[in-house]
């Protein structure tokens, strides 16, 4: 019964710790769209500003339009691959290799 419990114990703190990843990469996320979109304007509290600002001077109608368009933001964060074993690639390999494009709009 102890064994079960600290199974279950240790299953729960991976799971906090997997949850704080994911926080923490939504967050790195949604920073890196706010410095693509201010550019060279971009501050932490510049964006805040903004987004506090724009919050309680948007009408009921305009909130519910943004919640409502809130699932095309990434809800999960973007998938982690377990770490492979580290290798020295060819020279080959290196010409080879595909840059992934990304379009978040």
């Amino acid at each position: 019964m102890i064994d079960k419990l600290t199974t279950i114990e240790s299953k729960i703190q991976q799971l906090k710790q997997k949850k704080e990843r994911i926080q923490n990469q939504q967050a790195l996320f949604l920073m890196k769209e706010a410095q693509k979109i201010l550019k060279e304007e971009f501050s932490l509290e510049t964006a805040l500003n903004i987004l506090r600002d724009s919050w309680a001077a948007s009408s009921k109608a305009q909130r519910t339009e943004w919640t409502t368009r809130a699932n095309s933001f990434p809800i999960s964060a973007p998938k982690t691959h377990k770490k492979a074993k580290k290798h020295n690639p060819t020279p080959e390999q290196i010409g080879k290799a595909e840059i992934p494009v990304h379009d978040h709009h």
